[in-house]
């Protein structure tokens, strides 16, 4: 089911279209726990854009986040999400 491995690098990714732009955030980080139905990630880096702007970004987050198996895509691929979505999805 899963194809998560300790150290691998990671790109969480959460959006939402307002008229016509897309407002969104991007987190970057690497697993450092990996369970049968969760993975354990460590935040280093995240970016909001607004449109094709970047409005913000910060490095050196530090921050650990637990993103929970949700499915697998008709692609092969797993869909892990953060507690109630705030640190968005990943797709491993």
């Amino acid at each position: 089911m899963t194809n998560a491995k300790i150290g691998m690098k990671v790109e969480a990714y959460r959006g939402s279209c307002i008229g016509l732009l897309i407002q969104s955030t991007t987190w970057q980080g690497e697993i450092i726990k990996v369970n049968k139905k969760s993975i354990r990630v460590r935040l280093t880096e995240s970016t909001s854009t607004f449109g094709s702007k970047t409005t913000s970004h910060f490095e050196n987050l530090c921050t650990e986040k637990t993103y929970r198996f949700v499915k697998i895509l008709s692609d092969g691929r797993s869909l892990y999400r953060s507690e109630s979505d705030l640190y968005g999805h990943i797709k491993l």
